[in-house]
């Protein structure tokens, strides 16, 4: 006899959240306001994890998941509600997240920024490899599930697999493969992440004989404690893509938007409605934001931790004719600090899932910039933020979601605050 649990909604990560005499269930593959029975996978202190395994009264979102892989395969967590369910419950762990972590009551949203694409929209994919097969790791394991192609990918994308599989068969020690494709020019950027370091010329005949000409530049890498180090590069190590009016240099290195199919609408509504003198942006990556920012101002500093980023974007403003706005290379808190006492009408932030740092929200607080927008992409540390935020004197206008990743948990949103 199984054990049957009543969901009461998804929690972020993608779980649904039950109970049963008083121990917390977070069940993977559930939907809001459904009685499932459950098959235990783990048991923790504070909660139990475990994962469907019988329907006993569904969801009306809950659909059929579209990719043969699903539950196997790791990348997607809520592929089994249809689009506008997996909107509405991002919509509420983003309002659940600021209310229990940020303690900020909000009522509703100011509208969703929705993925132009349900499927097909990823330009950027790290497939892992073990013992010459390329996949996913399965949820919450190092198990890797071998697949033939990936529904979240541009289609090219997927038409590459082969040569990588390939590829991987002869490369031994091969850990992960990047690949990097711009939709906009039609080619590939690719990392190979390896163990040991791989000669220039394996590389240049795996690119010449193995790989389609679409492929412009390949890069072995090795990962030391989570950081890819450069070995050896053949071909560019750049392409370019276009947002709107503006035509983007993007290189293997730098880190960009991942969703395609919002180049035009994200940054739009980032800078939407803005009209002032001078912006302090942080996190500026190679320009996606800081460009069409200016437009909006007198005067842009960007700056970014990566050094990469930092080229591309000095490089963007002057293939964009773009002469309002510099970069520098330097981290958030040294920008923060170097810029302490001016007068900033408004400060972007785009932070990595981490946030912001304590040093970081503080100086904010203290430096009192007129205006905040805050694009995240994690609602957990944006909760957090806000709280500091608010308690430093900031008032909330507009809270906008914008879903950068259907069928996965990832809840992206764009905050503007007035101080």
């Amino acid at each position: 006899m199984g054990l049957d649990i009543f969901i009461k909604k998804l929690v972020y990560g993608g779980y649904g959240l039950g109970e049963d005499r008083g121990k917390k269930f977070l069940v993977r593959y559930a939907a809001p306001k459904e009685l499932v029975e459950v098959e235990i996978l783990k048991e923790k202190k504070d909660y139990t994890e475990a994962t469907v395994k019988n329907i006993k009264i569904g969801s009306t979102w809950r659909r059929t998941a579209p990719c043969k892989y699903y539950t196997h395969c790791g990348g997607c967590q809520i592929q089994h509600l249809d689009y506008e369910g997996q909107l509405k419950v991002k919509e509420e762990i983003l309002l659940e997240s600021l209310e229990r972590i940020g303690k900020i009551k909000v009522k509703s949203i100011d509208g969703v920024l929705k993925s132009k694409k349900e499927f097909g929209y990823r330009i950027k994919v790290q497939l892992k490899a073990k013992d010459g097969n390329l996949g996913f790791f399965s949820w919450g394991s190092n198990e890797l599930v071998s697949v033939e192609e990936c529904l979240l990918v541009h289609p090219r994308i997927n038409q590459l697999i082969p040569a990588l599989r390939e590829t991987a068969k002869q490369v031994k020690d091969l850990q992960e493969v990047h690949v990097f494709y711009s939709p906009d020019e039609d080619e590939f950027l690719l990392k190979l992440i390896t163990v040991s370091s791989m000669e220039g010329e394996k590389l240049r005949k795996l690119k010449e004989h193995v790989m389609p000409e679409e492929v412009v530049g390949l890069g072995n890498y090795t990962s030391l404690r989570g950081k890819l180090i450069k070995r050896s590069v053949v071909g560019r190590e750049f392409s370019f893509f276009n947002s709107g009016q503006f035509r983007l240099r993007v290189s293997n290195d730098s880190f960009f938007q991942i969703n395609y199919t919002l180049y035009e609408d994200f940054p739009k509504a980032v800078v939407e409605g803005e009209r002032v003198k001078r912006v302090l942006e942080l996190h500026s990556g190679v320009g996606f934001f800081s460009l069409w920012m200016a437009q909006n101002c007198e005067y842009i500093f960007g700056s970014d931790a990566n050094q990469s980023a930092v080229k591309d974007a000095i490089y963007n403003a002057k293939l964009n004719q773009v002469s309002n706005v510099s970069f520098a290379h330097e981290r958030a808190f040294e920008t923060l600090k170097n810029h302490a006492g001016e007068i900033i009408d408004l400060l972007l932030l785009d932070p990595p899932r981490e946030g912001l740092s304590e040093g970081e929200a503080k100086l904010i607080v203290q430096n009192k910039p007129k205006r905040i927008i805050y694009v995240s992409c994690n609602p957990t540390t944006l909760a957090r933020d806000l709280k500091v935020l608010v308690s430093g004197g900031y008032k909330i206008e507009t809270i906008k979601l914008v879903d950068n990743f259907p069928q996965t948990y990832h809840v992206e949103a764009i905050v503007k605050l007035q101080l």
